[in-house]
């Protein structure tokens, strides 16, 4: 649903809260407290209240947006912002859409994150052809850098030319300062691939199918295997991978194929191809939107690449939010 529809179909709070009360409870409202339908007049607030108990209360008691002071409408047009952005959008972005502050459309997109995570618990297990790789996210490689202007033998960078432009600014009365610097550091040899420091993220596709993806401390033999049987049907499916020897036993529990990306990336068919490209997504999610994520939040946006590439022919992201935020709030 595009922001006009958003406009159009929900032009106050009324209509917004009336439809997250069908979404929640179908054609007629119940109590949030003991499920009755016998219900009062609406109050001026928006809120119910029960002729059974007694208690007044609105459609997100006991749901996942329970206490929040946002609007509907506003939850409602995010919704729309968000699941209609391939690659996400910044925080800073929503912001501007919504009208909130910076640190409540942060919370609010981590809280849509979430709703996205609920659905990647109920994926159906892989079947057919299923490829499986990891990556590594957390900035490339950068050359040596101390914080400072010296060079690893710690003698002071000197550039004449520069030094004699300077003074003749100066003299010109153009004076410039140095700023705090790039407080960024990295080792003289940084490494790459599965030897660097970076987050590492696993993942498992099923060609022209669904996704799944994880952030793992490490990658032995164990968690990878544990990982493939929790979401793969190894009886039904014929897994491929790289060279890596997280994988090389991996042929005594599924049919597994092995493509040395030493020598190429494909054969006749033979490539991970699939999951690379999903990789891309990710990264470019990373790098173009949000340029840097940390550690602790970085499963919420793998979350959210693997929601949306899983619904990529479908049109109903924006319908599986609502109803996700209207799951109960002890899930």
């Amino acid at each position: 649903m595009n922001l006009i529809e958003i406009s159009n179909k929900f032009p106050d709070e009324l209509s917004a809260t009336v439809f997250f009360e069908k979404i929640r409870w179908g054609k007629k409202p119940k109590c949030s407290y003991c499920e009755s339908s016998n219900i009062f007049n609406r109050t001026k607030d928006l809120r119910l209240k029960c002729k059974d108990c007694f208690k007044t209360f609105s459609v997100t008691v006991g749901t996942q947006l329970e206490g929040t002071k946002i609007p509907l409408k506003t939850w409602l047009t995010a919704f729309a912002i968000v699941s209609d952005a391939k690659k996400g959008i910044s925080a800073l972005q929503l912001q501007r859409n919504v009208g909130l502050s910076y640190p409540t459309a942060w919370a609010m997109y981590h809280k849509i994150r979430g709703f996205m995570a609920m659905e990647n618990k109920d994926l159906d297990e892989f079947t057919g052809v299923v490829e499986m790789d990891e990556t590594y996210i957390g900035g490339k490689p950068r050359p040596f850098n101390d914080g400072s202007t010296k060079i690893p033998t710690n003698k002071k960078t000197v550039i004449p030319e520069l030094d004699e432009r300077l003074r003749e600014l100066k003299e010109a009365g153009v004076h410039l300062k140095r700023g705090r610097g790039n407080p960024a550091k990295s080792d003289i040899n940084p490494k790459r691939g599965r030897g660097t420091s970076k987050a590492k993220v696993v993942g498992i596709v099923e060609r022209n199918g669904n996704v799944i993806a994880q952030v793992m401390k490490s990658i032995t033999h164990n968690e990878l295997k544990a990982m493939l049987l929790k979401y793969v049907e190894e009886d039904d499916a014929v897994l491929i991978t790289d060279e890596y020897t997280g994988y090389s036993r991996m042929d005594r529990i599924i049919e597994h194929v092995k493509i040395d990306h030493q020598r190429l990336y494909s054969y006749k068919g033979i490539n991970t191809n699939t999951i690379e490209s999903f990789w891309a997504i990710i990264k470019r999610q990373i790098i173009g939107q949000h340029h840097q994520v940390s550690v602790k939040h970085l499963p919420k946006y793998v979350s959210e690449a693997v929601f949306k590439y899983n619904n990529r022919k479908d049109d109903d992201m924006f319908e599986t939010l609502v109803e996700h935020s209207m799951l109960p709030s002890a899930l």
